[in-house]
Protein backbone atom coordinates (compact mmCIF):
# COMPACT_ATOMS: atom_id res chain seq x y z
CA UNK A 1 0.00 0.00 0.00
CA UNK A 2 1.28 3.54 -0.84
CA UNK A 3 1.52 6.02 1.51
CA UNK A 4 0.76 9.57 0.95
CA UNK A 5 2.43 12.81 1.30
CA UNK A 6 1.70 14.86 4.64
CA UNK A 7 -1.09 17.14 4.86
CA UNK A 8 1.41 20.51 4.86
CA UNK A 9 -1.48 23.31 5.91
CA UNK A 10 -2.33 25.80 9.03
CA UNK A 11 -4.67 23.82 11.81
CA UNK A 12 -6.90 26.01 11.32
CA UNK A 13 -7.67 25.90 7.84
CA UNK A 14 -8.07 21.68 7.83
CA UNK A 15 -11.77 22.25 9.95
CA UNK A 16 -12.76 23.88 6.54
CA UNK A 17 -12.51 21.04 4.48
CA UNK A 18 -15.93 19.97 2.74
CA UNK A 19 -15.03 17.68 0.70
CA UNK A 20 -12.08 15.22 -0.46
CA UNK A 21 -11.36 14.36 -4.36
CA UNK A 22 -8.81 12.02 -5.76
CA UNK A 23 -7.76 10.82 -9.03
CA UNK A 24 -8.54 7.17 -10.09
CA UNK A 25 -9.17 4.49 -13.23
CA UNK A 26 -11.66 2.01 -12.93
CA UNK A 27 -11.42 -1.45 -14.40
CA UNK A 28 -11.26 -0.69 -18.20
CA UNK A 29 -8.69 2.01 -17.27
CA UNK A 30 -11.14 5.41 -17.77
CA UNK A 31 -10.41 8.18 -15.64
CA UNK A 32 -12.52 8.81 -12.47
CA UNK A 33 -12.72 11.39 -9.98
CA UNK A 34 -13.70 9.94 -6.33
CA UNK A 35 -15.47 12.25 -3.98
CA UNK A 36 -15.86 11.88 -0.32
CA UNK A 37 -18.53 14.15 2.11
CA UNK A 38 -15.49 15.88 4.87
CA UNK A 39 -16.45 18.13 8.60
CA UNK A 40 -14.40 18.75 11.08
CA UNK A 41 -15.03 15.06 12.81
CA UNK A 42 -12.57 13.74 10.23
CA UNK A 43 -9.73 15.87 11.91
CA UNK A 44 -7.28 13.99 13.98
CA UNK A 45 -5.66 16.40 17.04
CA UNK A 46 -1.81 15.44 17.61
CA UNK A 47 -1.68 13.60 20.24
CA UNK A 48 -4.73 10.95 19.39
CA UNK A 49 -4.05 7.02 19.32
CA UNK A 50 -4.93 5.05 16.44
CA UNK A 51 -5.05 1.44 16.45
CA UNK A 52 -4.05 0.59 12.57
CA UNK A 53 -3.57 -3.32 11.70
CA UNK A 54 -2.94 -4.32 15.49
CA UNK A 55 -0.99 -1.95 15.98
CA UNK A 56 -0.88 1.58 18.16
CA UNK A 57 -0.01 4.82 15.99
CA UNK A 58 0.35 7.77 17.52
CA UNK A 59 -0.57 11.15 15.70
CA UNK A 60 2.15 13.64 15.96
CA UNK A 61 0.58 16.33 13.35
CA UNK A 62 -3.15 17.30 12.28
CA UNK A 63 -4.13 14.64 10.01
CA UNK A 64 -8.04 13.31 8.95
CA UNK A 65 -9.88 9.87 8.59
CA UNK A 66 -10.89 8.72 5.07
CA UNK A 67 -14.49 7.49 5.03
CA UNK A 68 -15.00 3.65 4.07
CA UNK A 69 -17.47 4.64 1.08
CA UNK A 70 -17.36 7.65 -1.32
CA UNK A 71 -20.14 10.05 -1.60
CA UNK A 72 -19.99 10.47 -5.76
CA UNK A 73 -17.86 9.60 -8.61
CA UNK A 74 -17.39 11.65 -11.45
CA UNK A 75 -16.40 9.63 -15.09
CA UNK A 76 -14.15 12.04 -16.85
CA UNK A 77 -14.59 10.28 -20.20
CA UNK A 78 -18.82 10.81 -20.47
CA UNK A 79 -18.42 13.35 -17.77
CA UNK A 80 -21.39 11.54 -16.18
CA UNK A 81 -21.69 12.04 -12.39
CA UNK A 82 -23.16 9.38 -9.95
CA UNK A 83 -24.45 9.60 -6.15
CA UNK A 84 -26.75 8.01 -3.76
CA UNK A 85 -27.32 10.91 -1.86
CA UNK A 86 -28.46 14.25 -3.20
CA UNK A 87 -27.98 16.38 -0.04
CA UNK A 88 -24.50 14.91 1.31
CA UNK A 89 -23.10 15.65 -2.36
CA UNK A 90 -24.77 19.20 -2.73
CA UNK A 91 -22.88 20.68 -0.03
CA UNK A 92 -19.83 20.37 -2.29
CA UNK A 93 -20.79 20.60 -5.86
CA UNK A 94 -23.28 22.64 -7.55
CA UNK A 95 -25.89 20.20 -8.33
CA UNK A 96 -28.61 22.90 -9.25
CA UNK A 97 -26.70 23.27 -12.79
CA UNK A 98 -27.88 19.56 -13.72
CA UNK A 99 -31.64 19.85 -12.90
CA UNK A 100 -34.25 20.41 -15.14
CA UNK A 101 -36.19 23.35 -14.06
CA UNK A 102 -39.87 22.77 -12.57
CA UNK A 103 -42.83 23.41 -14.96
CA UNK A 104 -45.58 25.31 -13.92
CA UNK A 105 -47.70 22.37 -12.90
CA UNK A 106 -44.48 20.52 -11.21
CA UNK A 107 -44.18 23.93 -8.52
CA UNK A 108 -47.74 23.59 -7.79
CA UNK A 109 -47.47 19.33 -7.48
CA UNK A 110 -44.75 20.31 -5.05
CA UNK A 111 -46.37 22.44 -3.03
CA UNK A 112 -49.87 20.52 -2.86
CA UNK A 113 -47.42 18.16 -0.42
CA UNK A 114 -49.13 16.97 2.74
CA UNK A 115 -46.44 18.64 4.78
CA UNK A 116 -46.74 22.36 2.95
CA UNK A 117 -48.95 24.91 3.50
CA UNK A 118 -48.48 27.72 0.45
CA UNK A 119 -49.78 30.88 1.57
CA UNK A 120 -50.18 31.57 -2.67
CA UNK A 121 -49.32 28.34 -4.87
CA UNK A 122 -50.82 29.76 -7.65
CA UNK A 123 -48.50 33.12 -7.61
CA UNK A 124 -45.25 30.74 -6.59
CA UNK A 125 -45.72 28.83 -9.47
CA UNK A 126 -46.52 31.44 -12.23
CA UNK A 127 -44.43 33.70 -11.55
CA UNK A 128 -41.07 31.84 -10.36
CA UNK A 129 -38.48 32.63 -12.21
CA UNK A 130 -35.16 30.63 -13.29
CA UNK A 131 -33.27 30.42 -9.82
CA UNK A 132 -37.28 29.13 -8.21
CA UNK A 133 -38.08 26.48 -10.60
CA UNK A 134 -34.72 25.00 -10.55
CA UNK A 135 -34.57 24.96 -6.64
CA UNK A 136 -38.71 23.30 -6.65
CA UNK A 137 -37.04 20.55 -9.11
CA UNK A 138 -34.10 20.28 -6.10
CA UNK A 139 -36.14 20.00 -3.39
CA UNK A 140 -38.72 17.63 -5.59
CA UNK A 141 -35.44 15.29 -6.00
CA UNK A 142 -34.15 15.57 -2.55
CA UNK A 143 -37.16 13.55 -0.59
CA UNK A 144 -36.58 16.12 2.46
CA UNK A 145 -40.03 16.61 2.88
CA UNK A 146 -40.69 12.71 3.16
CA UNK A 147 -37.75 12.27 5.58
CA UNK A 148 -38.76 14.91 8.14
CA UNK A 149 -40.81 15.82 9.85
CA UNK A 150 -42.82 19.88 9.87
CA UNK A 151 -41.31 19.81 13.62
CA UNK A 152 -37.85 18.36 12.99
CA UNK A 153 -37.62 21.01 9.89
CA UNK A 154 -38.11 24.11 12.63
CA UNK A 155 -36.29 23.13 15.06
CA UNK A 156 -32.96 22.89 12.82
CA UNK A 157 -34.04 26.06 10.77
CA UNK A 158 -33.88 27.98 14.30
CA UNK A 159 -29.44 27.40 14.08
CA UNK A 160 -29.61 28.77 10.03
CA UNK A 161 -31.96 32.12 10.97
CA UNK A 162 -34.57 30.95 8.84
CA UNK A 163 -37.72 31.41 10.31
CA UNK A 164 -40.16 28.31 9.61
CA UNK A 165 -43.83 28.95 10.55
CA UNK A 166 -46.24 25.70 11.01
CA UNK A 167 -49.94 25.51 10.37
CA UNK A 168 -51.79 22.79 11.73
CA UNK A 169 -48.41 21.04 11.81
CA UNK A 170 -47.58 22.14 8.28
CA UNK A 171 -45.05 24.27 7.09
CA UNK A 172 -46.17 27.27 5.90
CA UNK A 173 -44.59 28.81 2.15
CA UNK A 174 -44.14 32.16 2.10
CA UNK A 175 -46.09 33.86 -1.10
CA UNK A 176 -43.48 36.75 -0.70
CA UNK A 177 -39.84 35.85 -2.84
CA UNK A 178 -37.39 36.76 0.28
CA UNK A 179 -39.34 34.45 2.22
CA UNK A 180 -40.03 31.72 -0.48
CA UNK A 181 -35.96 32.06 -1.50
CA UNK A 182 -35.02 31.67 2.13
CA UNK A 183 -36.69 28.73 3.04
CA UNK A 184 -35.98 26.95 -0.53
CA UNK A 185 -32.32 27.84 0.20
CA UNK A 186 -32.54 25.94 3.91
CA UNK A 187 -34.76 22.85 2.49
CA UNK A 188 -31.96 22.58 -0.35
CA UNK A 189 -29.30 22.76 2.14
CA UNK A 190 -28.07 25.88 0.57
CA UNK A 191 -27.10 27.58 3.42
CA UNK A 192 -23.59 26.76 5.67
CA UNK A 193 -22.24 27.89 8.46
CA UNK A 194 -18.18 28.22 8.51
CA UNK A 195 -16.08 25.91 10.64
CA UNK A 196 -14.12 28.77 12.00
CA UNK A 197 -15.99 32.15 11.69
CA UNK A 198 -19.71 30.42 12.44
CA UNK A 199 -21.06 33.13 9.83
CA UNK A 200 -23.90 32.15 7.25
CA UNK A 201 -22.81 31.36 3.84
CA UNK A 202 -24.67 30.09 0.75
CA UNK A 203 -23.36 27.17 -0.55
CA UNK A 204 -21.15 26.77 -3.45
CA UNK A 205 -20.49 30.60 -3.83
CA UNK A 206 -19.15 31.57 0.04
CA UNK A 207 -21.36 34.69 -0.46
CA UNK A 208 -22.40 35.97 3.13
CA UNK A 209 -25.98 35.85 3.72
CA UNK A 210 -27.81 37.83 5.80
CA UNK A 211 -28.71 36.44 8.69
Amino acid sequence: MGSLDPIRTEAKLMASISSLAGLGQDENGRELILFQNFSRSRVIEPGRLLLMAGWPYIVSDHAVALDSRLNAVYFVENRRLIFDNFRAVNTFLPLHEHFEPATEEKILSILAHDKLAPEDPLALAKDANQWFRTRFAMLDQSGVLDEFTPEQIQSRAERYRVRVELDAGRIVFPAGQEGAKRLLQFLNEEIFRGAITDALYETNSKRPTDE
